[in-house]
């Protein structure tokens, strides 16, 4: 994640939730919107509802590294706040999955590139 800074702020996350455009997938929710940078923000919510903190941390992880891998095909410019979905099962917390429904959902939001 070298293009991206990480958002932890309280303020930072709600202004995610007010200002972002909403899109959804199996596993993942996000919310998005442009910024005037040249670089994108990255923020990561899993629920204490999804489990203790060893089960959390793991699928933040997860999360962490697929966006790392799909990094360099985003377009810039772009807050980007990603949520996993309380009412989905931990078991199909794997890279691979959660990778896939994270490059679906950025392009439904038009923001990867299409190569």
């Amino acid at each position: 994640m070298k293009k991206t800074e990480i958002i932890k702020k309280n303020y930072e996350f709600r202004y995610f939730f007010k200002k972002g455009e909403y899109v959804s997938g199996k596993l993942l929710e996000i919310f998005i919107f442009e910024n005037k940078l040249d670089k994108n923000k990255i923020g990561i919510i899993v629920s204490r509802k999804v489990g203790k903190s060893v089960v959390r941390n793991k699928i933040k992880r997860y999360i962490r590294a697929a966006y790392a891998e799909i990094e360099d095909k985003l377009i810039k410019n772009y807050n980007i706040l990603l949520i996993w979905k309380k009412k989905t099962d931990v078991e199909r917390a794997n890279f691979f999955d959660i990778k896939k429904d994270m490059i679906c959902i950025l392009k439904n939001a038009k923001a990867l590139d299409e190569d």
